[in-house]
């Protein structure tokens, strides 16, 4: 009898595990990163398991019954560097979908590509050697307080700190102003995709972008290839990642910011398939019931909806893709209900500012493989932006004074073209062309309002200072190769041009970098690259006024500027362990030239010490600047339920002025540090439980001293002349803390996480301000304290 009862037993146990045991698929496609060829043979495998799939003709592949978790795969195939995934998250109702990118092997670095290819954080864009990273949806889902922002998710990565004020989402790179930086939607350039978007700045509150929709991307901070134009510091790089082509799939978030809804699925079974997703913001209901998150007295309200539809033909060679993101968002700051409550030398607990914001984008891509050697990809996209500004500053009795009207809207018909040609393993070509029709329509009046409490005083000395309209046309013209010349050496040397048909300026740019890989993981590069950028197409329409024989004329002075340039050199050096650590450092050195200033003596006016603005007054393009620093981190990949990531920066940013002056630059804040800290437990059912953390380290910003004489003259904040941003705020620091429980159920599988912004209730310092009554300098502190953020996600 024990042998049947053991049996039977052993039977019941095998039963009732395999009953608890929860398995998804694995799906996707193999192609090659090059030609976009499918690979037909490959082997894909999920590591530490026997389980995997050979490609088809099509490079599709499946591999079902694999358990719910982290899970990661590897793929190999004859002639191709092995490929090794970062871990994702397998739940129990969502299939995962993989896009595998293979680069074809070189004879002499066999060894040496298998070992780099667990650096699962190098670029999706290979041609990048130096200052890139890539980033996937789920390091914007785990990183604390970067609520699935991959502005505030860059945080924490070297040589990256935010602007003064933290709600702005304002990028700050190496020391250099925001304007820097460039961002690229599916191979085309877009204007800032930030709700609450500011004039000339790629800040605001928080991205357009919805993290459902994304798809690994890049980030740099620097030595961008020859294709990226129109950046002087760094640059976004975002992909949308394509529906489920087999199964309808849906999520449903909902959170202290908002309520946001997406489903996926199949168009054509097998073919095609869609993306949706739509964001609602809930901020404008917390402020009505006297929560405000964002600030004391500010109301914000937003909403967003983003889409991608993919079509693949049938032999797997042609892909095409709809999408398509749009933003609506309204910014309000409300004076102090009570005028007798209203101090007199604190302007805003006068003002009435509202700033809608604005922006959308839609376009088709086409993907072509022409040949086993070569690739032909367009992208046509219609975009729009509208950025409003109205202040009101409010007397005793409430009554309205209109100080700032600003206006601020382009259109762009958008084209761009790429090619790439494989000569060899050893050799291959990408060139490519960018094209934007701008039509555009700028405006700006602003008036003195030194005493608030009197509107009949405020009447005089009403000006406008930026008006125009009218359209224009750039162009980008690009081309790069890449040669392996063995033993390890792989150079890169590219050519980009950029031409602006509004005043015929025209930058020629080289980009040459070269990488060295050692059959021990040591990668060193070096990169030198000159880059140039746009100025805000609305400070080209700086209108000033003159009086001449009792006539008054109107000019703009300011549109022929040149393009302000930017010469980077960075060296790098990288080391991968085989336990998946990572230690980095780059250091580099930056020119900058052709900068606005003001053609006067004694003037300190340079444009990139500004964050949000763009030249209100009479400049040139004769303004240096240079910065250069050192980046250094340590990284542990997400791997055995940990990942870690520590930063640190060192830095120096100065300017020089018409007159040959030299001062801090105003982001000239000379360290920064962050460190990022997640961990995994898991339970038999397949729930998780994951904490984080992140702490960030900065120095204060800088500011200039008061003028105390001519301040109390002028009632005004006039700045000492010669002392421009040579005081320094107390130095930034804020901790941000996250758990969430992640449970699989049959039919569905949620998430409930609480990032807990600024744990430790720190108000940091963001700007000075004039008190006029007592004639001088506050620190204003008006960052966040203590801010929970609760969110509830079901996927079904």
């Amino acid at each position: 009898m024990k042998t049947p009862i053991t049996l039977l037993f052993t039977l019941f146990c095998c039963v009732s595990v395999l009953a608890q045991t929860k398995t998804q698929v694995v799906r996707g496609s193999v192609i090659d990163r090059i030609t976009r060829q499918p690979i037909t043979g490959a082997s894909v495998q999920v590591t530490g398991t026997t389980q995997g799939a050979i490609t088809d003709a099509s490079g599709l592949f499946s591999i079902p019954d694999v358990a719910i978790g982290r899970r990661s795969v590897k793929c190999t195939s004859i002639g191709y560097e092995a490929y090794a995934s970062e871990e994702f998250i397998l739940n129990s109702v969502k299939e995962a979908v993989l896009t595998i990118e293979m680069a074809e092997a070189s004879s002499d670095l066999q060894e040496v590509k298998i070992t780099a290819s667990q650096n699962t954080s190098r670029p999706v864009n290979d041609l990048a050697f130096v200052s890139a990273r890539s980033f996937t949806v789920e390091e914007t889902e785990r990183i604390p307080a970067s609520v699935n922002d991959p502005g505030r998710m860059a945080l924490a990565y070297p040589g990256v700190k935010p602007g003064r004020d933290e709600n702005e989402n304002k990028i700050i790179v190496r020391g250099n102003s925001p304007y820097g930086i460039l961002w690229r939607l599916e191979g085309i350039d877009i204007p800032n995709p930030n709700h609450f978007a500011q004039p000339g700045s790629g800040g605001g509150g928080i991205t357009v972008f919805s993290a459902q929709l994304l798809s690994r991307s890049d980030f740099f901070t620097g030595g961008m290839p020859a294709e990226y134009g129109n950046a002087i510091t760094g640059a976004f790089d975002i992909r949308f990642r394509e529906g489920n082509q087999q199964k309808r799939e849906y999520r449903t978030k909902i959170g202290l910011l908002g309520l946001d809804f997406s489903t996926e699925g199949p168009i054509t079974k097998g073919r095609s398939s869609y993306l949706v997703n739509y964001r609602y913001s809930t901020l404008g209901l917390l402020s009505q019931m006297g929560y405000y998150l964002v600030g004391e007295r500010v109301s914000n309200l937003f909403q967003d909806l983003s889409f991608k539809l993919a079509f693949h033909s049938k032999d797997g060679k042609k892909t095409t893709t709809v999408f398509g993101l749009g933003g609506l968002s309204t910014e309000h700051y409300f004076p102090v209900e009570d005028p007798d409550k209203r101090i007199p030398g604190k302007p805003d607990n006068w003002e009435d500012r509202l700033r809608p914001a604005n922006m959308g984008a839609m376009g088709v891509t086409h993907t072509s493989n022409i040949n086993e050697k070569s690739s032909l990809k367009y992208v046509v996209a219609v975009i729009g932006s509208s950025i409003i500004r109205n202040s009101d500053t409010l007397n005793l009795k409430d009554e309205r004074f209109r100080y700032d009207t600003q206006r601020f809207s382009e259109f762009r018909l958008a084209g761009s073209l790429s090619y790439n040609y494989k000569f060899s393993s050893q050799t291959r070509l990408k060139t490519g062309l960018i094209l934007n029709y701008i039509d555009f329509d700028f405006f700006r009046e602003t008036a003195p309002r030194n005493n608030v409490t009197d509107i009949n005083q405020l009447q005089a000395g009403r000006q406008v200072s930026v008006s125009g309209s009218g359209s224009t046309q750039t162009a980008q013209v690009y081309a790069q190769i890449v040669q392996n010349l063995g033993n390890g050496f792989t150079l890169n040397a590219g050519l980009h041009s950029m031409h602006l048909f509004l005043n015929n300026t025209a930058s020629l740019e080289p980009r040459l970098s070269v990488m060295y890989r050692s059959p021990k993981a040591h990668t060193i590069s070096f990169a030198y690259g000159l880059y140039a950028q746009l100025l805000p197409m609305s400070a080209y329409f700086y209108s000033k006024r003159d009086t001449i024989a009792g006539v008054i004329t109107a000019s703009k002075p300011n549109k022929n500027l040149s393009f302000p340039r930017s010469n980077h050199f960075i060296l790098s050096y990288s080391y991968v362990t085989p336990g998946l650590w990572k230690f980095s450092a780059e250091t580099y050195y930056q020119l900058l030239r052709k900068i606005p200033v003001e053609p006067v003596a004694g003037s300190s006016y340079w444009m990139l010490n500004y964050s949000d603005y763009f030249p209100e007054s009479t400049t040139v393009s004769k303004g240096k600047g240079k910065n250069y620093g050192i980046d250094l981190s340590v990284e542990r990949f997400f791997s055995k339920k940990y990942y870690l990531v520590i930063t640190g920066s060192l830095f120096n940013a100065r300017y020089q002025t018409f007159d040959r002056k030299t001062y801090n630059s105003s982001f000239n804040d000379v360290f920064s540090t962050a460190f990022t800290f997640g961990r995994e437990f898991t339970f038999k059912n397949g729930s998780v439980f994951q904490i984080g953390a992140r702490s960030i380290y900065n120095g204060g910003f800088r500011f200039t001293p008061l003028d105390e004489a001519a301040s109390a003259i002028q009632k005004t904040y006039v700045q000492l002349k010669g002392a421009d941003y040579s005081l320094q705020a107390p130095a930034y620091f804020r901790l941000d803390g996250r758990v969430s429980y992640r449970t699989n159920k049959s039919k569905y599988a949620t998430v409930v996480s609480l990032d807990i912004q600024n744990a430790t209730n720190r108000i940091n310092s963001t700007s000075v301000q004039y008190n006029s009554v007592e004639n001088r300098l506050e620190t204003r502190k008006t960052g966040n304290g203590l801010v929970p953020v609760l969110s509830f996600q079901v996927d079904f």
